[in-house]
């Protein structure tokens, strides 16, 4: 082949990458403007995917969906892919392989793209016990404005009926953990568990409400199965006492700004909630009216702690709210707070339950 020719064919190349490049900016940057006003580091991340998804059919097939999505999309696929070198985590270094010799590898970059659509594979190497020092703990400095705010009423309290309970509790993503530790955790001493274990014992000892608080792993063994190994959990309890007045699939949120994700209440630091919902659950509306009872609830006790709604249309299996009537999502702090601090957050939920099932 001449040099002229091979001149010709890489300016074709390049010229091919530029047209190519600009059209992807023209879709990704108004969809990222909106994607990055949500929560959700996975709603962030969805245009990359549904990009990839239409232009490279290939990994559409081993690519998300919605439900995916919602499970942080692990797959035996997507590690598969890695070990050809197209990381999903980063859809430029797909790109990077298409076009390698405009230098999108170019390892001397400082700014590299971080665009992670899978935060935890889980498996015993990666479920670590240590603990990490260097996280943040519940004395941040913040600068957050103190509330002074009514925990307590005794009036809410009432004669406790442990035959039948009226709360349920369990964890979809029972290794979701917090600071000083490592993200995913299965300390239950804490993980999300153990924020559980404070909202039973505040909904017992101070409102009468007899709750479980259920410790059952579902996420260890395949995380992608872990709304279906859920389902077998709730569906066991469903069947032993029928349906409950609440039950919470209780999680934490993956938030990098630790000030959006706490607040500060009669002097301590106390992590945010919010709620998960999936619209096209057959008993949404039942559902939703619950999720808006508590949260105008919270709003009115403690302003500033919930921080709303994060809704999806099919989720996970629903999230398994099809199953009852009384089912919710909520996700307590996020991984940048401390376990102390989602702990308090505890507290203040009890309250708010009792207002919605004692008052």
């Amino acid at each position: 082949m001449s040099y002229k020719k091979i001149n010709k064919k890489k300016d074709f190349k390049l010229k091919a990458f530029i047209l190519m490049l600009s059209a992807l900016l023209i879709i990704i940057l108004p969809c990222a403007a909106r994607a990055n006003t949500t929560s959700s580091n996975i709603k962030r991340n969805m245009v990359y995917v549904e990009i990839l998804n239409y232009a490279m059919p290939v990994v559409k097939a081993t690519a998300f969906n919605e439900d995916d999505m919602a499970e942080n999309g692990f797959s035996i696929g997507q590690t598969a892919l890695q070990m050809i070198g197209l990381n999903l985590n980063s859809p430029l270094s797909v790109l990077s392989r298409e076009v390698a010799f405009i230098g999108l590898n170019d390892t001397s970059s400082k700014d590299k793209p971080n665009v992670d659509f899978n935060q935890f594979k889980l498996d015993d190497k990666q479920v670590s016990r240590e603990v990490n020092n260097s996280g943040q703990n519940s004395n941040d400095n913040l600068d957050l404005e103190n509330k002074v705010v009514n925990l307590y009423d005794p009036k809410l309290k009432k004669a406790i009926n442990a035959n039948k309970p009226e709360v349920l509790i369990y964890h979809t993503h029972t290794t979701e953990s917090y600071k000083p530790g490592n993200a995913i955790s299965s300390d239950n001493t804490q993980n999300v568990v153990a924020v559980g274990d404070v909202l039973v014992n505040e909904l017992q000892s101070n409102y009468g409400i007899s709750a479980i608080n259920d410790k059952t792993v579902h996420d260890l063994e395949a995380y992608t199965q872990s709304y279906a190994r859920s389902a077998v959990t709730l569906d066991k309890y469903l069947k032993q006492y029928g349906d409950f007045k609440l039950i919470i699939d209780l999680h934490r949120d993956s938030v990098e700004d630790k000030k959006a994700i706490t607040t500060k209440m009669n002097g301590e630091n106390v992590a945010k909630i919010s709620l998960v919902m999936a619209r096209k659950n057959p008993h949404f509306d039942k559902n939703m009216a619950l999720a808006n009872k508590f949260i105008q609830t919270s709003d009115k006790l403690f302003p500033g702690l919930c921080r709303g709604v994060i809704y999806y249309n099919y989720g996970t299996r629903y999230f398994n709210q099809d199953k009852s009537n009384n089912a919710i999502l909520i996700e307590v702090g996020a991984d940048i707070n401390t376990t102390d601090e989602s702990k308090a957050s505890a507290k203040y939920i009890a309250r708010i339950i009792a207002e919605c099932l004692n008052r």
